[in-house]
């Protein structure tokens, strides 16, 4: 592990100028490169409580970067796009930066699986040494069970061939440190939409004078029959019901718009 007196927000190393003549610098040539390029053989920047450190990548799966700060500022300028703000995970009672709608959709289905201790956004810089670039993975997600979830957002049809180069070279690396690695670039239908809607029922009040353990252990029912069964809810039968359905004890399809005619399943059935 080495300090480094650079600074960590400055230029990455694929916007630097390339030293000798085979640097690679058209997307054509990364692209054939690719499966000739050792993906370990990187550095990893990143810092921690204020200090910029930099390991080699192959040393990087004992660094705890739940703990680790933010390496990348989002970038601000008149009439820009993209909405960010910070997410309030309910499963880790913590807020998290987003910089696009797509980033909020993937907090917020990560959060409804209730499996992540700590996320931390934009944990680190990945230098790779032959090809002279650099990437920063949008979030780093420390698992309950102490695994490791490395995370790029980016929709889809906005995956340009450097973006998915950078990609693979960041999923193969991630798979040598014995990490999950994930690109968010999809959802089915009106899933973001529901999601949207979902998040004001994450608070565990709505679910207050509900029993759990009377919920079918099995079967269907529509989630307008399951607003009646809830009748006795201290708040809002209707808004137990999405809290179920928000922490997927009561299971919907989420791909098609929300309705009291939804069908809603417990247990395995489906």
């Amino acid at each position: 592990m080495r300090c480094k007196s650079g600074p960590l927000h400055g230029t990455p190393a694929e916007h630097r100028a390339p030293v000798g003549s085979s640097a690679v610098t058209l997307t054509t040539d990364w692209l054939a490169a690719l499966d000739g390029t050792n993906a370990l053989d990187a550095a990893i920047r990143y810092s921690l409580h204020g200090f910029e450190l930099e390991v080699d990548s192959s040393d990087a799966a004992g660094i705890s970067f739940e703990d680790a700060d933010q390496v990348r500022s989002f970038v601000s300028y008149p009439q820009k796009r993209n909405f960010e703000g910070r997410f309030w995970l309910s499963s880790t009672d913590e807020h998290v930066p987003f910089e696009s709608f797509w980033e909020r959709a993937f907090l917020a289905t990560l959060d409804r699986t209730g499996t992540a201790r700590s996320v931390i956004a934009q944990p680190m810089w990945i230098d790779w040494r032959s090809t002279r670039r650099s990437h920063a993975p949008d979030y780093f997600v420390r698992r309950d069970d102490g695994s490791a979830l490395l995370v790029d957002v980016r929709e889809r049809s906005r995956i340009k061939p450097l973006d998915a180069a950078k990609f693979e070279l960041t999923r193969r690396l991630a798979a040598a440190l014995g990490w999950d690695y994930l690109v968010f670039d999809s959802l089915p239908g009106a899933t973001q939409e529901n999601l949207r809607f979902l998040l004001r029922y994450r608070d565990p009040i709505w679910l207050d004078g509900i029993d759990l353990t009377k919920l079918p252990s099995n079967g269907s029912m529509s989630l307008g029959a399951l607003v009646r069964t809830l009748g006795d809810a201290t708040h809002s039968a209707r808004g137990a019901a999405y809290a179920l359905v928000w922490l997927n004890r009561a299971r919907a399809d989420l791909g098609r718009p929300l309705s009291m005619a939804s069908t809603v399943h417990f247990g395995s059935e489906r």
